[in-house]
């Protein structure tokens, strides 16, 4: 069975972060991981700088840099039963199916995590974190428009990032506020995967923040409250990264109980921004409902 557990591990890794992921929008740090960790150094002081100096000679000093390891974090997936008698009556290769699964469930969750990871805690001088201006929407927000999303590209483009280097996530809601705005625009956007330059992607896992704050939530929180709205992402490439780690299967083969095999996976991974610095957040400030009824927000 040894072949067999080399096969599925080889499923789990092929296509793990697909291309039309956001997270492939990353530096990719997996091929500094040693045993499941990263082992990075925290640079020393700044040297100073003497302007229009005339005392020599000019002083030296040793920089010293503090060693920094990382570990991994560990994903698990939860064991799936695959009985002999469904194996043998199904049409399709129901194992195959199985890895497949537990594959979409860890990308979701690591994306997931990757995202919460990235966006801002709070809105601070290198990290903003705003409010839609739109109009109100069905859902019950202000809604997020094409100028807001300008606005950010500006402030980013202010401070020098090249804009091919931006990524703009945007949850759903945020995504039919854009459509309802300006169909064409829309259009052109997803037909292009971007928006004046910036790299465009939609997805569900995006944090969440309250609402009257401006706060993210904890990552994981089981409860979205009422006052909870869910944010959408855009950030630098260059100042985030990923790392993935060991793969792992655990498979008991002909459980004489279960009559079947048991299988469940691990995955290590971790993301973070490198710097803590251009990674940006939008959320919706909550409103009355337009139009009665709406879309509710989806889920983490």
């Amino acid at each position: 069975m040894a072949i067999e557990k080399q096969v599925w591990i080889a499923m789990i890794k092929e296509g793990f972060i697909p291309s039309t992921s956001f997270l492939s929008r990353s530096v990719d740090m997996s091929e500094f991981v040693d045993h499941n960790k990263i082992n990075l150094a925290e640079a020393g002081v700044d040297p100073k700088v003497l302007v229009d100096n005339t005392t020599f000679p000019i002083p030296a000093a040793q920089r010293t840099d503090t060693p920094l390891e990382l570990p991994l974090h560990t994903f698990d997936t939860e064991n799936t039963i695959v009985r002999n008698i469904e194996e043998m009556e199904s049409l399709y290769k129901k194992m195959e199916s199985v890895v497949r699964a537990h594959r979409n469930a860890l990308h979701r969750q690591t994306a997931s995590f990757a995202a919460n990871n990235w966006a801002p805690s709070k809105s601070e001088a290198l990290t903003p974190v705003r409010a839609t201006t739109g109009a109100p929407n069905s859902a019950g927000q202000k809604g997020l428009s094409f100028e807001d999303i300008l606005r950010l590209r500006s402030w980013f483009t202010g401070r020098d990032v090249p804009v091919d280097s931006l990524v703009l996530v945007l949850n759903s809601i945020h995504e039919a506020d854009l459509l309802a705005e300006d169909m064409k625009l829309f259009k052109d956007m997803m037909a292009s995967g971007k928006i004046w330059g910036i790299s465009t992607y939609t997805s569900s896992v995006l944090p969440y923040y309250t609402a009257a704050t401006g706060a993210k939530k904890a990552y994981g929180s089981a409860i979205v409250e009422a006052t909870d709205t869910q944010a959408s992402l855009m950030y630098c490439d260059t100042e985030v990264m990923r790392a993935v780690g060991t793969t792992e299967v655990f498979a008991k083969y002909k459980d004489p109980e279960q009559r079947g095999d048991i299988l469940g996976y691990q995955q290590r991974f971790t993301a973070l921004p490198i710097r803590g610095k251009y990674t940006a957040a939008i959320y919706s400030e909550k409103t009355a409902p337009v139009g009665g009824g709406g879309a509710e927000e989806p889920g983490k």
